[in-house]
């Protein structure tokens, strides 16, 4: 399984221990409809990762989430907060993630986009999100919503959750990440979040939007210590692939 990249002991890449595949910890349950442009991307069926609608036939994840399942039949469903009923399924024509993604490192230029065969029904509960076009700085309230575990170990939530985060500076973060045990170099081209511990992404989130409170894009789930042990979240900076994101798109 892929998802939200993770330190763990059990896989080395790059001198970091990753395992990916997490969740919410610490949030609450959504209420139905609250995020229009949230999608569950499924692999076989399966939820898998996280993403969001940003037109009628595209959807924004990680690249991470795009590799390991080629010859697996991938969908996305939208419309539902319970991922075991409702919604409507899409299928997709085709995966494009970053082409500076490397896999093995997986924490760089983790971003991909998915092209859908047919376009997306939008109603009240099926919507885009706007992108963020300008970089995002310190203490910005926003919100990360996902399915996902309210605690590790345990099981996925059936029901989607939703937490309210701030910002972190990127200084700090990327200060806390090269000086952890995993090494792990964090940049412009991200932005962290931290509110306390017992509160953070984990299995299955990757991919999946974190949004300020304009109701604008501003990340893209990718990397974290499982699971809210006080280390920062890290996301794709939105902002920063935007002239990516429009030509790949089309």
């Amino acid at each position: 399984m892929k998802g939200f990249l993770l330190i763990f002991l059990s896989s080395t890449v790059f001198g970091a221990t990753i395992k990916k595949d997490w969740r919410i910890v610490g949030g609450e349950t959504a209420a139905d409809g609250a995020f229009p442009y949230q999608v569950s991307l499924r692999f076989d069926g399966q939820h898998n990762c996280g993403g969001s609608i940003i037109d009628a036939t595209t959807i924004l994840t990680a690249a991470h989430c795009l590799y390991g399942f080629e010859q697996m039949p991938m969908s996305i469903t939208v419309g539902s907060n319970t991922l075991d009923q409702g919604g409507d399924s899409y299928e997709i024509a085709e995966r494009r993630p970053h082409d500076l993604y490397d896999p093995m490192g997986g924490y760089r230029n983790d971003i991909g986009i998915l092209k859908l065969k047919t376009p997306i029904v939008f109603n009240e509960k099926v919507k885009p999100v706007k992108l963020s076009e300008n970089y995002i700085g310190t203490s910005i309230g926003c919100v990360l919503s996902g399915w996902g575990m309210t605690e590790f170990p345990g099981d996925a939530a059936n029901e989607l959750q939703y937490l309210d985060l701030v910002t972190f500076p990127l200084d700090k973060c990327i200060e806390m990440w090269k000086n952890s045990e995993f090494g792990i170099p964090i940049d412009e081209r991200q932005v962290c979040t931290f509110t306390m511990v017992g509160q953070g992404a984990c299995k299955g989130d990757s991919g999946g939007p974190l949004v300020a409170g304009d109701g604008i894009q501003i990340g893209v789930v990718s990397l974290g210590d499982p699971c809210a042990n006080g280390m920062p979240d890290v996301f794709t900076r939105v902002s920063y692939y935007r002239d990516w994101i429009e030509k790949n798109r089309q």
